[in-house]
């Protein structure tokens, strides 16, 4: 009916004027509707269609006024909560001469406050039986407390206090600095993690996506507090953060709660997400690292959509199916059949607007790599033409069932995934709903993927090398030259101040647990 009024009007417009125009309109919407773009290229994969069935309600949502969403699962199995703010802002949001600051934010918020010692959030937290940490990602910043029943609640002053109020002190940025440079050594000591993130920077030119979530030394030796705390209140705003509690709660309790201390935090009206645009091509790149290893590693990488689009889970039933496990089709044929290779693997690397599909081997004789990498395209076009062996993906399916399940066991783990696919998708319950697809859907969704998006002529292919004998002194020189720039240049931050004592965190005051009813088997 809707395609006939389409044609019909199409027909009409035809007689009137600028036939041709409207002819290529509907050309390319009915393409987009099939995943092809005008210019004959797949685009990305449509929204996880919603059931028709009305879903069930795992997750209650509160909006403040002041525009903070309170998320709350109560699960009453064990006599615990977690609560988690998470801020809908991470290094994708950083410009130039601030890569890096989103996760110094991260690490200085725990530095304390006007009202907060720098020892004040760790020595309550300790006191209360409980246990905080911290995460950055390219989307979004996260703070997580887990807490004993009977206090969480007081955790949730000093989590306002930090939206608002956070120091940002240069004496302590000074000692932080330290820290941070160093888990950027842990990262470049790293080669595989090393190898990703170069990739990444190959693959995302011109998009925020290209610089690595902890940033670069040369921005970071220039950064002072004041530079932290013109980013932080720009986004650490009630209106672009998230407060999840999940564990033995009631999600009246927690509105209540959560409108007490926050609640009289002002909004900024006027904050608006910057949109990215990546200038996509047809193209393939590669880059070679040379590490002091005796086997090489070989990656093959390929843009996938971003989690916004809900279709992570074909990218973990994708991979399974091909490469992670002994069942998988290139274990199998690369593994076990003709031995090319001693390991293999598939991840993917989620980001909210685009993300990154990895194959990962490591090939006995690095004369074969082209001959692996002609075996794994057999592959993938064979499941891209024919689809998965039934017993593939039901096989592939279960296991992802069955990990993810699993993990959802935890419920820091349950807080975090509703956090995450929230932020991305506005979906409260998305993350108990991620895997409610049928095979028929499952298949037909890694066959548009591996068609669409794992072509030849996209991949680009990242390796590690082992040195050989004559280059490993220019690597100890450069490995020599960047610890002493690091060394001048911390000498010139050098903390002069004692840490501060607690202050707050002496009248944290410690309740009884209350008596809790656990559940018993039927």
């Amino acid at each position: 009916m809707i395609k006939s009024k389409r044609l019909f009007y199409i027909t009409v417009v035809f007689f009137i004027t600028a036939m041709s125009l409207l002819f290529v309109a509907y050309v390319v919407h009915k393409k987009i509707k099939n995943n092809i773009n005008n210019k004959g290229k797949k685009i990305i994969m449509k929204k996880k269609k919603e059931s028709k069935k009305k879903q069930e309600q795992h997750v209650v949502k509160k909006v403040l006024d002041n525009g903070l969403t309170v998320l709350v699962r109560s699960v009453k199995t064990i006599p615990k909560v977690c609560v988690q703010i998470w801020y809908n802002v991470g290094s994708k949001d950083e410009k130039d001469g601030e890569k890096g600051i989103a996760h110094l934010i991260e690490h200085m918020i725990f530095k304390g406050t006007e009202k907060l010692s720098e020892s004040d959030i760790n020595v309550a937290i300790h006191k209360l039986s409980g246990h905080c940490n911290a995460f950055t990602a390219y989307d979004y910043t996260g703070y997580l407390f887990d807490m004993p029943t009977h206090h969480w609640k007081k955790v949730l002053p000093i989590m306002a206090d930090c939206m608002t109020s956070a120091s940002f002190k240069d004496e302590h940025l000074n000692s932080e600095m330290k820290a941070v440079i160093q888990e950027l050594k842990m990262i470049n000591d790293q080669h595989t993690r090393s190898l990703v993130y170069k990739m990444l920077s190959l693959m995302f030119v011109g998009h925020p996506y290209h610089y690595p979530i902890i940033g670069y030394k040369q921005d970071l030796w220039n950064i002072r507090g004041s530079d932290l705390k013109k980013f932080y209140k720009k986004h650490y705003i009630p209106n672009n953060a998230t407060l999840i509690v999940v564990g033995d709660v009631n999600a009246e309790d927690v509105a209540a709660e959560a409108q007490k201390y926050f609640g009289t935090i002002k909004a900024d009206k006027t904050y608006k997400k910057e949109q990215f645009y990546l200038d996509d091509d047809i193209a393939s790149k590669s880059v070679t690292i040379y590490r002091d290893i005796k086997l090489a590693e070989v990656m093959l990488a390929f843009k996938i959509p971003g989690s916004k689009l809900k279709g992570d889970h074909v990218f973990d039933i994708a991979a399974l199916a091909l490469a992670n496990g002994k069942s998988s089709r290139l274990h199998k044929k690369l593994v076990d059949e003709l031995q090319l290779v001693t390991a293999i693997g598939a991840f993917s690397w989620r980001m909210f607007d685009h993300g990154l599909f990895f194959f990962h081997f490591e090939p006995k004789d690095i004369e074969n790599i082209e001959k692996i990498e002609s075996i794994i395209f057999n592959e993938i076009n064979d499941i891209a033409k024919n689809g998965l062996k039934k017993e593939e993906l039901v096989r592939s399916t279960k296991i992802a069932k069955m990990q993810y399940y699993s993990n959802l066991e935890d419920i820091g783990n349950q807080a975090y995934d509703i956090g995450k696919w929230f932020l991305a998708t506005e979906d409260k319950d998305y993350a108990f709903n991620y895997l409610d697809v049928t095979f028929d859907e499952i298949d037909k969704d890694i066959k548009n993927l591996l068609s669409t998006f794992f072509r030849k002529s996209v991949v680009h292919e990242g390796k590690v090398l082992p040195l050989e004998q004559s280059e490993k002194k220019y690597w100890a020189l450069l490995q020599e030259k960047s610890d002493a720039l690091d060394g001048k240049i911390l000498s010139q931050r050098v903390r002069t101040t004692d840490v501060e004592s607690p202050r707050y965190a002496n009248s944290v005051s410690i309740e009884k647990p209350t008596l809790f009813d656990f559940p018993k088997s039927q």
